[in-house]
């Protein structure tokens, strides 16, 4: 009876012991995944960044001054009439959209199949 006991109980530290294994195991990968994520996020800000200033530094007034002076570009304030309302752009039916959508994800269906 001591036997079977100990026998269950040295069975059941062995499986005990692989699992926290494992459990560790996959923590570490785990971590190592989100440091990878941290990183690219941070490459990712750097860029939007470097964008963000890169954007100014081109949109700058004075600049675009001087390249319409040595284009010879007209530029000239917006007037009022230019600015359109929302209404004013014509939307299409819902039918018409949804058909090409359809037909969209078709394409690559019926070539499969005739490829069969």
């Amino acid at each position: 009876m001591t036997r079977l006991i100990y026998l269950t109980v040295f069975i059941l530290s062995i499986i005990a012991s692989l699992t926290l294994y494992i459990i560790s195991y996959d923590s570490k990968n785990i971590s190592k995944q989100i440091i990878g994520i941290e990183k690219l996020i941070k490459s990712e800000e750097t860029s939007l960044k470097t964008l963000k200033a890169e954007l100014s530094l081109l949109s700058q007034p004075g600049r675009i001054q001087s390249l319409s002076q040595n284009f010879d570009l007209v530029l000239e304030p917006i007037k009022v009439s230019q600015i359109g309302k929302i209404e004013d752009i014509p939307i299409k039916p819902a039918n018409i959209v949804m058909d090409e959508l359809v037909q969209r994800s078709l394409i690559g269906y019926s070539e499969i199949k005739n490829q069969n």
